[in-house]
């Protein structure tokens, strides 16, 4: 047999080597993890898949409906002008019932 030479190791040396690179290589092992849907599981996922799929369009249509109807809506100045003109017709009103005849 050969002897081994200092760049070589020990027959020991090796098995050693050998049992700590297995037992390396047995705990890193990637973990496979199979799991298939069952058929209703696989619909109910296709529904929602298709529910937000058509949930995009319906968002942005919805963005656009409330931009428009903000650009509609009345501000807080705007209430106050027809406040006022609504003072101001009720105080015609009291000046033309005030220049009315008395009733009999």
């Amino acid at each position: 047999m050969n002897q081994p030479t200092s760049d070589q190791p020990t027959r020991e040396e090796f098995n050693r080597l050998v049992e700590k690179v297995n037992r390396i290589e047995r705990e890193t092992e990637p973990m496979r993890l199979e799991r298939r849907l069952s058929i209703p599981e696989a619909n109910t996922l296709q529904t929602i898949m298709d529910m937000v799929g058509r949930q995009g369009p319906d968002i942005a249509t919805l963005k656009v409906d409330v931009s428009k109807i903000e650009k509609q809506m009345a501000t807080k100045d705007d209430l106050k002008a027809i406040e006022k003109r609504f003072d101001a017709i009720a105080e015609v009103q009291k000046q033309i019932l005030d220049r009315l005849p008395p009733k009999p």
